[in-house]
């Protein structure tokens, strides 16, 4: 039996992952040979309907599933940074999907890290219990050197998302509005929201009137209280809180991504998918997925609004996914224990 620990996986993008991992194993021969461990708060897809077990989101709730089932599986996948609170003798692979995590140590003395470094900590002391860490992307790799949790030879490349999910029946980008612009993403701090906004006041200073479809929700009410402001200004922002990514990405011509850190960076790829021109930072995890339209500095406002008058004054080249789809060389992996590197 195969254990995919998916507890403290219950929002976000490590749900979409996790989720997309499970529909993928329940389509496989050897579906039963897999077992989950989930969260709570997860949306369970309907497909899995047994072999699996929800506890509380607890490490001594996990401690004590470990050390009751030990000796079932063969090999474990943990999803959610954490390696096993116990060392196993099989193989034993841990998904590292959390960028932030690994900046802590470098940041512990922020206040906005204490939180974060002291789950850094927690995935330091059990690292003796991972054989190797699974990454989607090349820099991620690099950033758990960093921190020295493991040399290169125990991390592992693998990319996986839904791949078409977003494709197929979207708006043609001809008959899009042409001066319309997206961005779906929490109001998180790295996701860079506020410089974001800077750019669209510094635009509208400018003459420029792009309109921006953005989803800032209610844990960031500084930033809902100036968008109040900036539409009182008559710049053109528009939230929607909430919305399914393809509302808008089927929709608007460009993505615009301010965001200064990701591990992964999905959301350029499902925008990719629809049919839009992608703007993107000048960072690694951008080229790690995609080739974009167009890249700006994300750090400074000048330098996003530039990007938007180009593309809305120029013809942009559409961008191109970089990225492979690995999931069945994941599964594989876990049904052999071996890396086979």
């Amino acid at each position: 039996m195969i254990l995919i620990d998916g507890l403290f996986i219950n929002k976000g993008g490590g749900a979409v992952l996790l989720q997309y991992l499970i529909e993928r194993i329940a389509l496989h021969p050897k579906k039963d040979d897999f077992y989950f461990l989930l969260d709570p708060r997860f949306d369970i897809p309907k497909v899995l309907t047994k072999n699996y077990k929800v506890i509380p989101n607890k490490m001594s709730e996990r401690s004590k599933f470990y050390k009751a089932t030990k000796a079932n599986y063969t090999a474990v996948f943990c999803f959610a940074n954490t390696p096993p609170p116990i060392k196993l003798k099989v193989p034993v692979y841990t998904y590292s999907h959390n960028q932030k995590l690994l900046e802590a140590p470098h940041r512990r003395f922020e206040r906005a890290y204490w939180k974060l470094y002291a789950k850094y900590l927690v995935i330091k002391l059990f690292n003796k219990h991972t054989d190797y860490y699974i990454v989607q992307t090349p820099h991620m790799i690099e950033e758990l050197m960093k921190v020295k949790l493991k040399d290169a030879a125990h991390c592992l490349t693998i990319p996986f998302y839904d791949t078409g999910k977003y494709a197929g029946a979207h708006t043609p980008f001809d008959a899009r509005p042409t001066d319309d612009f997206a961005f779906v993403s929490t109001p998180s701090p790295q996701k860079n929201y506020p410089t974001l906004l800077d750019a669209w006041e510094h635009l509208h200073s400018l003459g420029h009137t792009p309109g921006l479809h953005i989803t800032i929700d209610d844990t960031a009410p500084h930033l809902l209280a100036r968008l109040e402001e900036m539409k009182a200004k008559g710049v053109k922002v528009y939230n929607y809180s909430y919305i399914d990514p393809r509302e808008l990405y089927f929709k608007y011509r460009y993505l615009v991504c301010p965001s200064v850190m990701e591990s992964f960076g999905l959301p350029l790829i499902e925008s990719v998918e629809s049919g839009m021109k992608v703007l993107a930072p000048d960072l690694p995890y951008v080229y790690d997925v995609i080739k974009p339209s167009i890249v700006f500095d994300p750090w400074n406002k000048a330098s996003i609004a530039d990007a938007v008058i180009k593309a809305l004054s120029s013809t942009l080249p559409f961008p191109e996914i970089k990225a492979k789809n690995e999931v069945d060389k994941l599964i594989q992996l876990l049904l052999d224990g071996t890396t086979n590197h």
